[in-house]
């Protein structure tokens, strides 16, 4: 145990849980005061939520545009949801996000989360074999790994 236990203060981490809580309520608030991470912090938070739904993404998508952000991590929380939810239209930014981005961190969690969904499973692997050597060979072979295993499970 440490000597000293350092104090945090969680005003900032307390504004991101009351954003994602207000989004799963349907509430879309500004978010013009909230650092970039914390908006990141507020769409893990909703991902996690019971209360997500379609419309509460759409109403997302309409309020604040993340599939336009610049920021990896917010496009990456973004896409995650929507595909969560079942959002058609975030398809094509998962995709294209996952063919021009390649760290394994943002890669397989949205693969995965891509070949879960049947509808869109046939596109995520054909996606994944025209762009395969993009990507570094240690995420390759483990996407390649979940598409075996998605496979076996259909």
């Amino acid at each position: 145990m440490p000597l000293v236990i350092p104090e945090y203060d969680p005003t900032r981490q307390q504004q991101a849980i009351d954003t994602a809580a207000a989004w799963s309520e349907n509430k879309m608030e500004s978010i013009d005061k909230l650092t970039a991470k914390q908006v990141r912090s507020a769409l893990e938070l909703l991902l996690e939520n019971e209360k997500l739904t379609l419309t509460v993404a759409e109403n997302l998508d309409a309020a604040y545009k993340f599939r336009e952000s610049k920021n990896s991590e917010i496009i990456f929380g973004w896409c995650r949801i929507g595909i969560k939810v079942r959002m058609e239209s975030v398809v094509d930014t998962a995709l294209q996000f996952i063919t021009t981005q390649g760290r394994m961190k943002f890669v397989r969690p949205l693969y995965r989360d891509l070949l879960q969904w049947d509808e869109q499973q046939k596109r995520a692997i054909d996606t994944f074999r025209a762009n395969s050597k993009f990507y570094h060979n240690i995420c390759r072979t483990m996407v390649e790994k979940d598409i075996q295993a998605a496979i076996s499970k259909a």
